[in-house]
């Protein structure tokens, strides 16, 4: 199954900056930089992410969910799918 949303630009242009933040972060481990800024970067690589999967999940939900639900396509495996998503995204 394809990706439900159709901002497929938007969602490369996030994962090349997350990619930047990790090219960023390996920078400052081999630069030796100090423990707090580090971190901080960490803090905003994992946001970052954490954001590109919530836009990815709120695509799903109002595209592929949505049309499944509409025309009762599985709801029983739709809903164990949602709950599964729910729960890695919780962690």
């Amino acid at each position: 199954m394809a990706l439900c949303g159709d901002n497929h630009k938007g969602l490369i242009d996030r994962i090349n900056r997350i990619e930047g933040q990790v090219r960023g972060l390996r920078k400052m481990v081999e630069e030796d930089r100090n423990c707090f800024d580090t971190l901080k970067q960490v803090a905003a690589t994992g946001g970052a992410i954490r954001s590109l999967g919530m836009v990815i999940l709120e695509d799903h939900l109002k595209g592929c969910v949505s049309r499944a639900a509409r025309d009762n396509d599985s709801s029983e495996d739709l809903i164990h799918q949602v709950i599964e998503l729910f729960n890695k995204f919780s962690k």
